[in-house]
């Protein structure tokens, strides 16, 4: 018999870039999912306002844990967020996309009860 359950573990965000650079290097995967700013009119360019960046699959103590860091509130987060992009894929492992991180809504229920 069985005994392991599977347990849903929430992703770490970091407070630091230089930490998440680090973490990336060990991750299986590195998703950045860039999310834009629309003006009210529709002739305006899209402008990125955020970016979130999910270093996935690092083991840590033989789990795998996901990590995740935030760009938002910058000056000049177009410079910024290219940069950083063009640093992070140099590991090879960089690719556009989200991660989805919420609990099935059956784990949710059962855990209620």
């Amino acid at each position: 018999m069985n005994n392991e359950q599977t347990v849903f573990i929430p992703p770490v965000r970091l407070d630091s870039y230089v930490d998440f650079k680090n973490i990336a290097s060990e991750a299986a995967v590195v998703v950045y999912s860039p999310q834009y700013y629309q003006g009210p009119f529709t002739d305006e360019p899209k402008r990125l306002s955020r970016l979130t960046l999910t270093a996935v699959g690092v083991r840590r103590n033989s789990v795998p844990l996901t990590f995740k860091y935030i760009i938002d509130d910058v000056r000049d987060i177009d410079r910024v967020a290219s940069e950083i992009l063009t640093e992070l894929e140099n590991l090879g492992n960089l690719v556009r996309g989200s991660v989805e991180t919420s609990r099935p809504m059956g784990e949710l229920l059962t855990s209620l009860s």
